[in-house]
């Protein structure tokens, strides 16, 4: 039985190992455990939440001890810490840098460290202002900027509108596994109107990751169809057309012709007359 978990702070996945089977057993979906990791060639101690299900993981870790039930409520107690100062935090933040957003604070008892996040589309270098917030809020304290399907994972307000509006299902930004990049080639090779994007937008304001979901097919698929653009011979016919789209599930293709206008034509019948033409010439 392998174990997985999600740093608590750094909102990453990893796979833990040497857990004695006799702790395993007793661990419980979302106990916490303690692990040790090398960044830079120092060993790191911190605190991760147990997953009891396959997740992709990005590297591997050593596991050190699991929490006892003390350990668990003073850690709750403590998250109150980091959710004392964050009002102030959020306020000189705002103040400073307008065009980001303060998302939320987290504690944590190992080096009695509070953990700030923002969002923001720009770069912004702050070491002055860490000084000033060590000074007047926290003396160990760390910043840390997200991006926007990473903010929707960890902002506490989102936790009201984690399931999608459209299937019902828990967002992908809810979910517990990496979050990918959507590019906008994704629409093109879908044959999705990309004339709104805004309906393909998710709560993160970026494109939805759903649109990934049969990327590989789409892209495997298309490789039969004639690309868009392509100036092709119409069945039965010595007219030609040009393809304006296409559609892998009905296995269609759609032509634009100067006679008879758009025709939607099998792919089953260009495929033959591509290749009676073929063997005629």
């Amino acid at each position: 039985m392998e174990l997985y978990v999600l740093d608590y702070f750094m909102n990453k996945n990893f796979k833990v190992l040497n857990c004695p089977d006799e702790i395993k057993t007793q661990l419980r979906h979302w106990d916490k455990i303690v692990y040790i990791c090398e960044e830079k060639w120092v060993q790191k101690s911190s605190i991760w939440l147990v997953i009891w299900y396959p997740i992709k993981a990005s590297r591997t870790v050593e596991f050190e001890r699991a929490f006892s039930e003390e350990e668990t409520r003073e850690f709750l107690e403590q998250q109150d810490i980091a959710h004392k100062v964050f009002p102030s935090f959020k306020q000189k933040f705002k103040a400073r840098f307008e065009w980001s957003k303060p998302i939320t604070a987290r504690y944590n008892p190992i080096g009695d460290q509070i953990y700030f996040y923002f969002y923001s589309e720009e770069r912004y270098v702050f070491w002055d202002f860490v000084k000033e917030l060590r000074a007047k809020i926290w003396k160990n304290l760390f910043l840390f900027q997200i991006w926007a399907r990473d903010m929707m994972r960890l902002d506490p307000a989102a936790k009201d509108y984690a399931v999608g509006s459209d299937c019902g299902m828990l967002t992908a930004c809810q979910s517990l596994n990496p979050l990918p990049s959507v590019e906008v080639e994704c629409i093109g090779l879908q044959g999705v109107d990309g004339r709104d994007m805004e309906r393909l937008k998710g709560r993160c304001w970026k494109l939805k990751c759903s649109l990934l979901y049969e990327l590989e097919i789409y892209a495997q698929e298309g490789k039969d169809f004639p690309h868009r653009g392509e100036k092709i011979q119409c069945p039965n016919s010595k007219q030609n057309g040009i393809v304006s789209s296409y559609n892998i599930i009905t296995r269609e293709v759609v032509i634009k012709t100067e006679e008879w206008g758009v025709l939607r034509v099998p792919l089953s019948l260009i495929k033959k007359t591509k290749e009676k033409s073929e063997s005629c010439s």
